[in-house]
C-alpha cells in the first residue's frame, strides 16, 4: 500500500517548523547571524508544506498560490544566510528577482492551471538550487570540512528532485488537473516528498555544522596568532619548529633559525607611549615578513622578540637574509601614523648544518644557542647580526663522537 500524500506533507512541515525553532533558539540575541536567516526559510518552508498538506480544506487561492511563493522566498533567505555566513553582502537581485518571477507566474497563470505552474515553478527552483551551488563551489575555506559537503550534497539532490517534478509535469507523467492531484498517492509524489524531507534536514544540519566549523577554526586561529602583529604566536611557533627541525633532520637538510629583538624598545615605550610601541612592532613584522619566502616562518617569541625559521638556508645564506632584514628594519621609519621612529634591531643567527649529529637533539638546543647569539648581538653594541656556528662532525666508526665548538661572526656594523 502507498503511503499517503498527506502524511508525508505534514512530517515535512513538522520538520521544518522543528528546525526552524531550533536555529531561532540558538540564534537568539545574535547580531547579524547568519542562522536567522536560516531559521526563517526554514520557517517558512513549514508554512508552505502545511498550506499544501490542508489543500481541499482551506480556500483554494491560499493553498494552491502561496506554497510557491513561499518556498521561492524561503530559498533566497538561504542563499542570503550563505552569502551573509561568507561575510560577504547578498545579491539582492539574486534573492528578490526568483520571488518576483514566481509571484507574476502565479498571477498571470489561470487558478486551475496547476501543470503550468508546477513546471515555471519547479525552473526558477532549479536555478535558486544552482545560485546556492555557485556561492558554496567558490568557499574554499568551508569545502576543506566535512559538513560543507552535506549541504552542496543535499542542495544538489534538491536541485534533481525539482526538475524532476517539472519534467513529470511538462511529459504529463501524471497528470495536474484537480486541487487533489498533489496529495494523491503517486510513486513519483511520494519519493519527491520523502527526498525533499531527507535533504532539507540534511541541507540544515550541514549549513549548521558549517557555522560550527567556522567558529572552531576561528577559535584555533585566536589560540595560534598574537593578536596584535597578525604573525603565530610562541606556542604555535614552537610546535612549527618541532616539525621543521624533525624534517630537516630527515631530509639531511640545513634549519636556520634567527632570533630578533628590537634595541632599545622601553626607551621607545616611555618617550612615545604604547600605542606607538604597538604600532612600532607591528610595522616591524611587516618589513620582516616582506622580505621572507613562503616557506619560512615568522613568530613572536615574545614582548618585542621574533624568530624566524628559514628551512634549507645554511650559515652563509642565513647571515644574508639576517643582515637584510636587519638593514630593513634600521633604514625604514616607523610608527608613522603617531610620529616617525627609526628603530634597529638586534639578531641572533644559528644553522643546524645538514649533517651533524649533536642536532639530532631538541629544538631546544637550536633555539638556546640562537639566544646566546643575540645576547651577543647586544653585548657588542646592538643593531648587529651575530651568527653561533655550530662545528660538529657526524659520528662515524673510529672516532669518539661529535664535538661542538661555538665561534661567533658579527656582521659589520652598519649605522
Amino acid at each position: 500500500m502507498l503511503l499517503d500524500n498527506r502524511t508525508l506533507v505534514f512530517s515535512l512541515m513538522l520538520v521544518g517548523a522543528m528546525m526552524a525553532l531550533s536555529l531561532a533558539v540558538v540564534s537568539w540575541g545574535r547580531e547579524h547571524d547568519s542562522l536567522k536567516k536560516w531559521a526563517g526559510a526554514m520557517a517558512l518552508e513549514a508554512v508552505a508544506f502545511f498550506l499544501i498538506g490542508a489543500r481541499g480544506a482551506i480556500p483554494d487561492v491560499v493553498s494552491i498560490m502561496f506554497p510557491i511563493i513561499l518556498m521561492v522566498t524561503a530559498q533566497a533567505l538561504k542563499l542570503a544566510a550563505i552569502y551573509e555566513y561568507r561575510e560577504l553582502p547578498w545579491p539582492r537581485w539574486q534573492c528578490l528577482v526568483p520571488v518576483g518571477l514566481v509571484s507574476m507566474v502565479i498571477v498571470l497563470l489561470p487558478l486551475d492551471d496547476f501543470r503550468g505552474r508546477l513546471i515555471y515553478g519547479s525552473l526558477i527552483y532549479a536555478t535558486q538550487m544552482l545560485m546556492i551551488l555557485k556561492i558554496l563551489h567558490t568557499d574554499m575555506d568551508s569545502r576543506a570540512g566535512r559538513a560543507w559537503w552535506l549541504l552542496f550534497g543535499a542542495t544538489t539532490a534538491i536541485l534533481l528532485f525539482a526538475l524532476l517534478r517539472g519534467i513529470v509535469a511538462f511529459f504529463r507523467i501524471i497528470e495536474f488537473a484537480t486541487i487533489e492531484s498533489t496529495v494523491t498517492p503517486s510513486p513519483v509524489q511520494i519519493a519527491v516528498f520523502i527526498g525533499l524531507m531527507a535533504m532539507s534536514m540534511l541541507g540544515s544540519l550541514g549549513f549548521i555544522l558549517m557555522v560550527k566549523e567556522r567558529a572552531d577554526r576561528t577559535i584555533r586561529s585566536l589560540a595560534m596568532t598574537d593578536s596584535l602583529t597578525g604573525v603565530i604566536n610562541r606556542h604555535a611557533f614552537m610546535e612549527q619548529a618541532e616539525k621543521e627541525h624533525a624534517l630537516a633532520r630527515r631530509h639531511m637538510m640545513p634549519l636556520a633559525l634567527l632570533m630578533i629583538d628590537i634595541d632599545y624598545f622601553k626607551r621607545i615605550n616611555d618617550e612615545f607611549g604604547h600605542p606607538v610601541g604597538d604600532d612600532v612592532l607591528v610595522d616591524v613584522v611587516r618589513i620582516l615578513g616582506s622580505r621572507l619566502r613562503k616557506q619560512d616562518t615568522l613568530g613572536r617569541y615574545g614582548g618585542e622578540e621574533f624568530c624566524i625559521l628559514l628551512p634549507g638556508t645554511d650559515e652563509v645564506g642565513a647571515m644574508v637574509v639576517a643582515e637584510t632584514l636587519r638593514g630593513a628594519v634600521a633604514e625604514a621609519p616607523l610608527a608613522v601614523g603617531y610620529k616617525e621612529v627609526f628603530a634597529t634591531v638586534s639578531i641572533g643567527v644559528t644553522v643546524c648544518p645538514s649533517s651533524c649529529d649533536s642536532c639530532d637533539q631538541e629544538f631546544d638546543k637550536l633555539l638556546a644557542d640562537a639566544d646566546a647569539a643575540l645576547y651577543q648581538a647586544k653585548n657588542e653594541g646592538r643593531n648587529r647580526v651575530v651568527s653561533l656556528s655550530m662545528n660538529c662532525q657526524s659520528a662515524n666508526p673510529g672516532s669518539e663522537g661529535s664535538e661542538e665548538n661555538a665561534t661567533y661572526l658579527t656582521s659589520k656594523l652598519l649605522i
